[in-house]
């Protein structure tokens, strides 16, 4: 199993909308700086649905299922920067991601009920939580709660730091290709964790 510095989960239904040119582009600027990182496509995964049936509670960090999240798991431990990309449902994230998201409840029981977390507290692979939202409409108020709520207890739970919350509205009436700031705010994000990685080899 080949682990990476940076995480990058796609959680677009479409493979080749906005959400991925996004995340393909961050996965450029990270191929420069010769960063290590792998690319998850909501789309190719294989990931059951949590059924709540109580077998992590009962079982430190081990989930009923045997699907693509057993090795999700583990590439989670080991990174040191985790990035959740999704477009905004209906105020959340998309059902496939928060079907992903929903597993990570064996991550968070691994705290709750058996008082020893997922990610040891001095693991210092595990550093730094990005989330991209991207709005098909125009902003209004609340616009990217959901996401931003969701995905913050997976980073907690993972012992990470909320970095950053880049949002995008209106990408329906302008695609994300066609927002200037885009290019920009990647940059930003992929010299962070430049800095993050580079700091962690010293």
């Amino acid at each position: 199993m080949k682990y990476c510095d940076v995480l990058i989960f796609m959680g677009s239904h479409r493979s080749d909308g906005n959400t991925a040119y996004y995340v393909n582009e961050i996965g450029k600027k990270l191929n420069e700086k010769a960063i290590s990182y792998r690319i998850l496509d909501i789309n190719r995964l294989d990931v059951n649905h949590c059924i709540d049936c109580v077998y992590c509670k009962n079982n430190w960090g081990l989930c009923i299922h045997n699907d693509d999240m057993t090795d999700i798991y583990e590439q989670l431990k080991c990174a040191r920067v985790a990035i959740f990309a999704s477009p905004v449902y209906f105020n959340g994230l998309t059902s496939k991601l928060k079907t992903l998201v929903d597993r990570c409840q064996m991550i968070f029981l691994c705290d709750f009920s058996h008082k020893i977390p997922f990610v040891d507290d001095q693991n210092k692979h595990a550093k730094l939580g990005y989330a991209i939202s991207v709005g098909g409409a125009n902003y209004y108020e609340d616009q990217f709660r959901g996401n931003e709520g969701s995905l913050k207890l997976v980073f907690d739970n993972l012992r990470m730091t909320f970095k950053r919350h880049l949002t995008y509205s209106g990408t329906d009436h302008t695609g994300i290709r066609e927002n200037s700031a885009v290019l920009k705010d990647i940059q930003v994000l992929v010299d962070e964790i430049e800095s993050e990685v580079t700091n962690h080899d010293r």
